[in-house]
């Protein structure tokens, strides 16, 4: 899709992390209650860039830090607003956990609340943050403004986020466009990457 807010609002890289938002069994597993479908393709595409990243590193010298939420438990407003709670054995990452430089685990939407998210990008000079995972609408979308707000520079990769369906996806992405975030693909981000 083509956002024409990203001709005001181009990527050059400088200090950047990855963050991937709860790539966990409660929404890859298929025999999950929380389940989203077409969460494989993009888990092939987070792979994918996963494994770019790891290329770039070994080929370059660049290397990019890494963060993985977990979701688990819940917040007394979560509890209230869903009625339920993220169990243990559903906050299990489908990533390569040896490729993750630092895991959070989280209880709400936004990543940055009573975590230490802010402090590991600042210790590591971060100031741009490309955001992957689920879902688009909500812990991703909450955590992509809490971080502009901050101060981070904000890229959402559109074909490595997923929601319960690509109207809540796509509406979420706009929405970011407007007002906090550059849109981009996995295929950009690495080949602005290399040129950085």
């Amino acid at each position: 899709m083509f956002y024409i807010e990203k001709a005001r609002h181009s990527i050059n890289f400088r200090n950047p992390a990855l963050l991937v938002v709860d790539v966990q069994n409660y929404f890859f597993d298929k025999d999950s209650p929380a389940f989203l479908k077409g969460s494989e393709r993009v888990l092939e595409n987070i792979n994918r860039l996963l494994g770019h990243l790891e290329n770039l590193s070994k080929i370059y010298g660049l290397r990019i830090p890494i963060v993985a939420t977990i979701h688990k438990g819940g917040s007394e407003s979560m509890k209230r607003w869903w009625g339920n709670v993220v169990e243990e054995r559903w906050a299990e990452l489908c990533i390569d956990e040896k490729l993750v430089d630092f895991k959070i685990e989280k209880n709400t939407y936004d990543a940055f609340h009573k975590t230490h998210l802010d402090e590991f990008l600042k210790v590591h000079g971060v100031n741009q943050l490309i955001i992957t995972g689920v879902m688009t609408h909500l812990c991703c979308e909450t955590t992509a403004r809490s971080g502009f707000v901050r101060g981070y520079d904000i890229i959402m990769v559109e074909d490595c986020l997923w929601d319960k369906d690509e109207w809540y996806h796509y509406a979420s992405l706009k929405n970011l466009a407007h007002g906090f975030a550059t849109i981009s693909s996995s295929l950009e981000i690495i080949e602005k990457l290399k040129h950085s």
